[in-house]
């Protein structure tokens, strides 16, 4: 996505006018849109992002309603904060700051089944298998 929109390679930190309201949703878009291609193929698609903005989650569940489902990871900020610390050749830009910014947002109402990432990635995944099989 990187490279499509900014010409940049995934691991390069992008400027701030890559973070504008427009080119968030070009970036939302353009997830929308591979997950689209990717379902017409006949396969499963995972898009990873923030999904902050109410009309963003409604997007993505819109692609493949019968079939959606949504998992919001959470985890508590000190968590977040040392992950962003620690990580190296990452293609997120996030850092501390913008993990303590995230506290702000108004997310607004949330269908989504929440799982709690701030385990180990093998308790997240036990956490979101459990939050998928309650679906059934």
């Amino acid at each position: 996505m990187r490279k499509a929109l900014f010409g940049v390679p995934e691991t390069k930190r992008l400027p701030a006018e890559a973070y504008t309201t427009e080119v968030t949703g070009k970036v939302y878009d353009r997830l929308a849109a591979k997950a689209r291609r990717v379902l017409a193929a006949g396969h499963s698609a995972i898009v990873d992002a923030v999904f902050a903005r109410r009309e963003e989650r409604d997007t993505v569940a819109r692609i493949a309603p019968a079939a959606f489902h949504g998992l919001f990871l959470t985890a508590d900020l000190d968590t977040r904060i040392a992950r962003v610390g620690a990580r190296t050749g990452d293609a997120s830009d996030a850092d501390a700051a913008i993990a303590r910014a995230q506290e702000q947002y108004q997310l607004g109402p949330l269908a989504w089944h929440e799982v709690d990432a701030s385990g180990t990635p093998q308790q997240t995944l036990q956490r979101a298998k459990a939050a998928l099989g309650s679906q059934k």
